[in-house]
């Protein structure tokens, strides 16, 4: 016999990263405990690493686990069934979408490039700010010059 946990909205932050969503799941009782699926569906909200705006994707995540009675347990990472005959199935929901998280935020549409050397919102070689480094002005004589067919050297 099969029963529908009604669904319910989680929430939680995760390091540098903010998890909602909601969880519509079921759950069945087997020989060793308990089988619980369903499905997960949110989003994760953080940084982009390209512009540091603050960027949302959408996460989706099917469940399938299965929380074993104590006596049944074969490894040290099997989901168990805790006190009282309970299991933590938000929890299990957010460590779903943990699991299925961006390591990369990026802005959707995209953001534009930031520059390497000013950091304003613009290609490095389209830079108003394009002078060379004192410290590295003995190396522009080194630079081919505007024109250079770039024929090989020695």
């Amino acid at each position: 016999a099969t029963a529908a946990i009604p669904s319910f909205d989680i929430q939680a932050t995760r390091g540098d990263a903010e998890f909602r969503g909601t969880a519509s799941l079921r759950v069945s009782r087997t020989n060793r405990g308990v089988r619980i699926w369903g499905s997960v569906r949110g989003s994760q909200t953080g940084v982009c690493a390209r512009c540091l705006a603050p960027a949302t994707v959408a996460l989706a995540v099917d469940l399938d686990d299965e929380a074993v009675d104590e006596r049944h347990v074969d490894d040290a990472e099997s989901l168990r069934i805790g006190a009282g005959n309970s299991v933590d199935v938000g929890r299990l929901a957010i460590e779903a979408l943990d699991l299925a998280r961006h390591l990369v935020l990026r802005c959707d549409p995209p953001c534009p490039e930031r520059c390497g050397s000013c950091g304003a919102a613009h290609a490095t070689e389209a830079c108003p700010n394009s002078e060379i480094d004192p410290r590295l002005a003995g190396l522009a004589a080194l630079l081919p010059v505007e024109g250079d067919d770039g024929a090989e050297i020695g």
